[in-house]
């Protein structure tokens, strides 16, 4: 298809509008990027991904030794591991992974706007392309995505590429691209790319019943097989991406918080699955009367995808199928927005071809309104959004008709959608640059060159914005106990909750990020620290570098990467200790299931002392009753509390209290702050509930000699806090008896974990990297079974003397998946020499 030069100046038009956007956006101070999750993942973790090939040369790694404490690396596969746009980054290491991400992600919304322009004027006149393609752009969820989460839409160029595919593919011509693009689109998000092959399957229906008179189930059935035999190579194609990913997903994900019962097989009007909301297609209240227009239109391809599309946004069961049974979150329908926006062009062509049935399609769509309205929850933005849309479509369609100039019906169709996309933009918070270059400025890959220089394998413990920097990974020598991902390794992610009771800050227990609890810092052998300057630090770590804004702290009081212990206990004699006790078991004994205890549970003498709990003061907002306290408040609230012991440098504070937000009135987050260490516990009602009802702080001196007060924050809202408890436990020594894993940094890289270590008496190996399936150990060349020691890592037994350990790591199901891979591209091949060979016999014919 040759573009005119109407064709250019629509195409110039559009990303005029979209560019001037993104320039107001950022307009020199803020980047394209959102501050929720953008620094934390969408760029952190596909540069890890690039850093660790030019380390290995391994385009299929397995482990990320530098994440988490050591993950499956499928666990992070959801944000680029094999999509074609971030392997494309590693031909550019002269390019920040920052502004890479930026600059696919404006390009991806180019391009996707370039394509559908294309596409649409197979369909209508360029007029109404163009109509069309405004549409397109102006969905919520399209643009607000590519600078918030970039998963949910960057995936959009090789689905409108796959619609395109399906009708050259029923006109017999380039049917290789139904394998392509599909492929491509699963290699890029392959969670979206479930609703993305399911629609391409509905469009695929769709081309099908226009392409034929009358509808005959064995002919269909036919076309069906060889259509779906063509997505399903696309599939084995992508098997080394998901396989390995369905183990982690089973494995790893986090179960939601959406109360799911009978009634999502209910018909129900969810205004907020199709219309201005930003988790959804984005669509407005205008989609919904095209969905109706087509469900009452005589053509049976357009009836079939307005029933389709209709029942999506009016059975929940649909969503929940989609986002695999986690939760009812529309925004698996955002591959859905291409095909709705069809029906709006149809619906267009009715209004102006004089086939719009007024009275019936603007009823219909009235009464939805109304009914959705008074009797369905949705947002308030939606709500208000609606009620507005109703009057400009009414309006403006009513002016048409009795003016007939069709720049009514594009003020109806686009006026509203317009003001909401530039409002909906504009409610994202993007990242400063100013805090940007905090956590990500030579500064603080100064002092992390530093610690790559330590000959031995340590971890460092980052305190600048943890938030923004938990899966940033400064240099290949630079080790981190952290990790922000949907998916994780939920055996360690328990253990850092339930066994070392680390502070929850956040309102997502996905997110294993940077404690401020010495604890957590001596057991995961994290020796560095990093601040900013000035600082609290927690006591032990001591001052050895600093620049203009960051410090680099030292402790080598912590335990090490790998050691071989003899003081061993059984988990049941652990289980047998109850919080705080159990912490002192835990640094001072390994723990496994099939060792027998050389200490029993009854003669264990901790070091842990009970005192006196403190007292909040009560006032108008804090109340106290039956030894609950109830906070009610707008405000937060600071208070200075004594305690009724001095808690020296050589100890720890530790507060433990009751929290519950799930009361009678509007529910809120309830958030405390022991000493600036905070704890969260989440709105009940929020899809990712944590659940953390039980909050703990682990509070030093900073290095000062010793302490008597602490400074209690309580956020606003509505909750209550009671049993209230303190103990003072001493700093764990690390300095006992254990023979230390001297790690072989050189041949320690991407999936192998290499060093010696010289065993005093027989003992018990503790890797501090998570358990998982996959590993292989070798003591001397001799394969050993290891198992999951101090209820979350690995560990095994060995014999004194000095040993050389070698542990490897392999995805499970990576291998299968690759042949699975192998396999389809075995059947790709094939097939489009079928498809020639086919066509040159049709041609010789």
């Amino acid at each position: 298809m040759k573009f005119s030069r109407k064709n250019y100046l629509h195409i110039l038009v559009l990303y005029s509008i979209y560019l001037l956007l993104v320039i107001i956006m950022c307009r020199g101070t803020y980047l394209y990027g959102s501050t929720l999750d953008w620094a934390a993942q969408h760029y952190a973790i596909p540069d890890y991904f690039r850093k660790l090939f030019y380390e290995t040369g391994d385009l299929f790694p397995n482990l990320a030794l530098n994440i988490g404490a050591g993950e499956n690396i499928y666990n992070l596969s959801y944000y680029g591991l094999f999509s074609p746009i971030i392997l494309f980054s590693y031909l550019l290491p002269f390019v920040k992974m920052s502004t890479y991400i930026q600059a696919t992600a404006i390009i991806g919304v180019l391009v996707s706007l370039f394509i559908f322009y294309k596409w649409m004027l197979k369909k209508f006149e360029s007029n109404t392309a163009f109509l069309l393609s405004l549409v397109f752009l102006f969905s919520t969820s399209f643009v607000f995505h590519s600078h918030r989460h970039i998963m949910f839409v960057n995936y959009m160029p090789f689905l409108l590429l796959s619609f395109m595919a399906v009708e050259d593919y029923f006109a017999g011509k380039k049917k290789y691209k139904l394998i392509i693009f599909p492929f491509l689109m699963i290699m890029t998000s392959y969670f979206f790319a479930v609703s993305g092959m399911v629609a391409v399957a509905v469009y695929g229906i769709y081309v099908y019943l226009k392409s034929v008179r009358k509808f005959k189930i064995k002919d269909f059935a036919k076309q069906a097989v060889f259509f779906a035999y063509r997505l399903i190579i696309a599939i084995f194609m992508s098997g080394v991406l998901i396989l390995p990913t369905m183990y982690c997903l089973l494995n790893g994900r986090e179960s939601g918080n959406s109360h799911i019962d009978w009634t999502i097989f209910l018909p129900s009007i969810n205004m907020k699955y199709i219309m201005y909301h930003n988790y959804s297609m984005g669509l407005s209240l205008f989609a919904v009367t095209a969905i109706i227009c087509a469900i009452m239109a005589k053509d049976k391809h357009r009836r079939f995808l307005g029933i389709v599309i209709g029942a999506l946004i009016t059975f929940p069961v649909f969503v929940y199928i989609l986002n695999g049974t986690l939760y009812t979150d529309a925004k698996v329908l955002i591959p859905f927005m291409p095909l709705c926006v069809i029906l709006v062009g149809q619906a267009f062509n009715d209004i102006i071809g004089g086939n719009f049935k007024y009275k019936w399609v603007l009823s219909i769509t009235a009464a939805y309104t109304v009914i959705g309205l008074i009797f369905y929850d949705t947002y308030e933005k939606v709500f208000n959004t609606v009620i507005i849309e109703l009057i400009v479509i009414l309006l403006f369609l009513f002016l048409y008709y009795k003016k007939q100039a069709v720049q009514f019906v594009y003020i109806a169709i686009t006026g509203v959608m317009a003001v909401s996309w530039v409002y909906g933009n504009f409610e994202d918070t993007n990242l400063k640059i100013e805090r940007y270059e905090k956590n990500e400025g030579d500064d603080i890959y100064e002092v992390a060159e530093i610690v790559a220089e330590d000959d031995e394998l340590v971890r460092t413990c980052n305190l600048v914005n943890p938030k923004d920097t938990g899966n940033t990974i400064y240099n290949i020598d630079f080790y981190s106990a952290n990790i922000y991902s949907s998916v994780h390794n939920k055996i360690y992610n328990n253990f850092y909750f339930n066994e070392l009771y680390n502070e929850n800050q956040f309102r997502n227990t996905a997110m294993t990020t940077q404690s401020q609890s010495i604890l957590n810092m001596i057991y995961m052998s994290e020796k560095y620290l990093i601040v900013e300057n000035d600082t609290k630090v927690p006591t032990g770590y001591e001052l050895i570098y600093s620049n203009e804004t960051m410090s680099l702290y030292e402790n080598e009081n912590v335990l090490p990467f790998g050691y071989v212990s003899s003081e061993v206990m059984n988990f049941s004699d652990y289980e047998k200790f109850e919080y705080p006790y159990s912490l002192d078991a835990l640094f001072n004994y390994s723990i496994s299931e099939n060792l027998e205890s050389t200490q029993s549970a009854k003669s264990f003498e901790s070091s842990i002392e009970k005192i006196e709990p403190f007292e909040l003061k009560e006032d108008f907002y804090i109340t106290k009753e039956d030894g609950r306290y109830r906070i009610l408040s707008d405000a937060s609230i600071c208070q200075v509390v004594e305690l009724s012991h001095s808690v020296q440098k050589d100890e720890i504070l530790l507060v433990s209290m009751t929290v519950d937000n799930d009361l009678e009135g509007e529910k809120f987050d309830a958030k405390v702050d022991v000493n600036g260490i905070r704890n969260t516990l989440s709105n009940p009602s929020w899809k990712y509930y944590n659940g953390n009802t039980e909050f703990q702080f682990v509070v030093t001196s900073n290095n000062r000699e010793s302490f008597e007060k602490i400074k209690i924050s309580l956020n606003s809202g509505n909750y209550a806090i009671s049993d209230i408890k303190c103990w003072v436990m001493k700093i764990p020594d690390t300095s006992k008896a254990v023979d230390k894993f001297k790690v072989n940094k050189e041949e320690t890289k991407g999936d192998v974990i290499c060093g010696t270590i010289n065993v005093t008496n027989d003992g018990y190996f503790n890797l501090s990297v998570p358990y998982s399936d996959g590993f292989e150990v070798l003591v001397d060349g001799e394969k050993v079974d290891y198992e999951m020691a101090d209820n979350a890592f690995i560990g095994f037994e060995i014999s004194a003397g000095e040993h050389d350990i070698r542990i490897t790591f392999e995805a499970p199901l990576s291998r299968v998946g690759k042949y699975m891979s192998l396999a389809g591209i075995v059947l790709f091949v094939v097939t489009i020499i079928f498809d020639i060979s086919l066509k040159k016999e049709k041609c010789d014919n």
